[in-house]
C-alpha cells in the first residue's frame, strides 16, 4: 500500500515508524507505519509515484517535525546470489537503528 507524502506530514504524532530501504548505487525507498497500524505504507507523491532519494539526509528531512520515535535502515544483501546461493536461502536483512528526523542536525 502507499501513501502520499502530503497525507504523512498531516500525520502529526502518527507516525510510529519511519523505515529507509537501502539499495544499490544510492537510492533510498521511504516506507512509514502509523500508529495503531502494522503495515508498512510506501511513500509516494501526489500522483502516485513512489518517491526515491539519493541519501539518507535528503530520505529523513521530509519528515522533520511529525515526531517520529523509531528510525531503521533496511538493506537486503543480494550476497547469497551472487555466489551460486538459491535465494530462497537469503538471511535476514540488516536492520540498523538510525537518529529520529528530528535528532538530525542537517
Amino acid at each position: 500500500m502507499k501513501i502520499a507524502l502530503n497525507e504523512v506530514k498531516k500525520q502529526l504524532g502518527q507516525v510510529e515508524r519511519l523505515v529507509l530501504r537501502a539499495f544499490e548505487s544510492s537510492m533510498y525507498l521511504v516506507q512509514v507505519q502509523l500508529k495503531h497500524g502494522e503495515e508498512l505504507l510506501n511513500v509516494c507523491d501526489d500522483k502516485g509515484t513512489i518517491l526515491r532519494f539519493n541519501s539518507q539526509l535528503d530520505a529523513k528531512f521530509p519528515f522533520k517535525g511529525l515526531g517520529i520515535t523509531d528510525t531503521v535502515l533496511v538493506h537486503e544483501s543480494p550476497y547469497n546470489e551472487m555466489i551460486g546461493m538459491p535465494a530462497a536461502a537469503s538471511p535476514a536483512p540488516l536492520e540498523v537503528k538510525l537518529a529520529n528526523p528530528d535528532q538530525d542536525y542537517s
